[in-house]
């Protein structure tokens, strides 16, 4: 944050009061109002609910000679009339121990120039392993130089280093940046290019160096088949290699396909993914994870030689009058072992989103998790839950 926080003053040093009054008049104002209420009924442990708004307010300055500052304050603001006490507190939507908070999410130096483009700080990224997964109040933010080349036709060349983040996945005190491995890791090296140039085809392909856990080898494909103005199929292919570091327990290989077919405002789905790991594992990485067979709460994230299924149906109620309206439907089912256990884990969804315009969205879900063998001290899973959340939004 110190290293970020003197380029910025650099920057701005370097520029006579006429720029800096230039590049102040032109940026921008943006943010997001968010109100958010989670309950989650579990089997064996105590049932637990919480309630927040809060939101996202952002500035950023103008280009000068291209260049761009961006800074943006992240907030979480307890609601204690609809949160529990104690150990019936939620804290999905807070830091520790249900605490608001307030954090620096975003502090970045921008340069972009014709197709290529460098920033440097906190910030938003979406890789493979390394997202923003904004599933609860923010999105995660990572400390990070990644640097963007645009300049082949139908290609994306990516590339750079990510120390610290922030966020959800990212462990306890969500306003908190920390490091890769929770310990001591230096960070990551992470290349990656995305190539769109064949029709119907998307395929990229990515390399991770992440000092103390693994070095991995991530690639997949999506084929599309127009069958005509309101039906197609779509096709996809995943894999996944992971080579352990300092006996991490991260290695193996992860194998994921998957299907749908579209027809009018109806789209059906199955998906598939299979991991070889001999004991070990494969994770999400820094985020919600790549994997097909994701759902709302569980992945295949931490299972041994895991074996996932989905089955999902989705429906977009514009084709039938009720614009920006989605509904989804989806069950997963997860085989595997952790820490030498059996682990069985059937999840059952109902997402409900809806967009009135541009500035103004919801989205509610209900997500049903059982746990077979009732692990729930080493899955995480409380033995199963019922977890239900709603979030308003509105955007400027």
């Amino acid at each position: 944050m110190r290293r970020t926080i003197m380029i910025s003053l650099a920057i701005a040093s370097a520029l006579n009061g006429a720029t800096i009054d230039e590049a102040l008049k032109t940026g921008k104002v943006s943010g997001q109002i968010r109100a958010a209420y989670v309950n989650q009924d579990n089997a064996l442990d105590p049932d637990t609910y919480g309630s927040a708004i809060g939101g996202q307010l952002k500035y950023e300055m103008g280009a000068w000679n291209d260049f761009k500052l961006g800074i943006a304050a992240y907030i979480s603001q307890k609601l204690p009339f609809a949160t529990g006490d104690g150990e019936k507190a939620n804290n999905d939507l807070f830091a520790n121990n249900a605490d608001s908070y307030v954090y620096l999410g975003e502090a970045y130096v921008d340069y972009s120039i014709h197709d290529f483009s460098l920033r440097i700080g906190r910030q938003q990224i979406d890789t493979p392993l390394a997202d923003t997964d904004d599933i609860r109040m923010h999105p995660n933010t990572f400390e990070a130089a990644i640097a963007t080349y645009k300049g082949f036709e139908g290609t994306t060349i990516v590339g750079g280093v990510v120390k610290r983040f922030a966020g959800y996945d990212s462990g306890n005190d969500i306003s908190e940046f920390k490091k890769l491995d929770g310990v001591d890791s230096r960070g990551a090296a992470i290349a990656g290019i995305i190539n769109e140039s064949v029709e119907n085809l998307a395929v990229q392909g990515w390399v991770y160096s992440i000092d103390n856990m693994a070095n991995i080898l991530y690639t997949d494909a999506v084929y599309t088949v127009p069958l005509s103005e309101t039906t197609g199929l779509e096709f996809a292919g995943q894999f996944g290699h992971f080579n352990e570091e300092q006996n991490s327990g991260i290695d193996g290989n992860v194998y994921g396909v998957g299907t749908s077919f579209n027809i009018d405002m109806l789209t059906v789905g199955v998906a598939y993914n299979k991991a070889t790991n001999d004991g070990k594992a494969i994770v999400n990485g820094f985020g919600g994870g790549p994997y097909y067979t994701s759902m709302e709460e569980m992945t295949i994230d931490g299972l041994e030689d895991a074996r996932a299924y989905q089955i999902n149906t989705q429906l977009d109620m514009s084709d039938a009058g009720i614009e920006g309206l989605k509904l989804a439907v989806l069950y997963g089912n997860f085989k595997g072992k952790m820490q030498g256990l059996d682990a069985k884990v059937t999840e059952y969804d109902v997402v409900v989103a809806y967009t009135l315009n541009e500035n103004i969205c919801a989205d509610v879900s209900y997500a049903s998790l059982n746990d077979k063998n009732k692990n729930s001290s080493e899955m995480g899973t409380d033995g199963g839950y019922d977890r239900f959340l709603v979030r308003l939004n509105y955007s400027f």
